[in-house]
């Protein structure tokens, strides 16, 4: 399952950076002002498609879905929010328990399964 993880991050990455080259105005060139948006987009992706259908882009497109553990289904906007927050952190996603969940999971309470 991590390599699936790590290529739906590749994805979700990847297709933030298709939307900011469409923003009006944006330079070709990779800049400062690019990074920001291309973060911004990510996030915002990450958060409101985990809420709404369960996944980001990219887990979709692997097979992947966030469930809250509690609930069993897509996790609130709440639980959305601090997960991508700590997924943008970069380190919480790297510290795993032994069933895999990172320590993102573990405080926003969700679960990555297989669809």
């Amino acid at each position: 399952m991590t390599f699936k993880r790590i290529l739906a991050l590749i994805f979700d990455w990847v297709a933030a950076i298709f939307v900011v080259q469409l923003l009006p105005n944006a330079p070709a060139y990779a800049t400062q002002a690019n990074a920001l948006w291309t973060l911004v987009i990510f996030a915002t992706q990450i958060t409101l498609f985990t809420w709404l259908i369960g996944a980001s882009f990219g887990q979709k497109i692997v097979g992947l879905k966030v469930v809250d553990i509690g609930l069993n289904q897509n996790p609130n906007f709440v639980k959305s929010l601090i997960r991508t927050v700590l997924i943008v952190l970069v380190i919480p996603p790297l510290l795993a328990d032994a069933e895999g969940r990172g320590l993102h999971d573990r405080l926003a309470k969700t679960k990555i399964i297989n669809v």
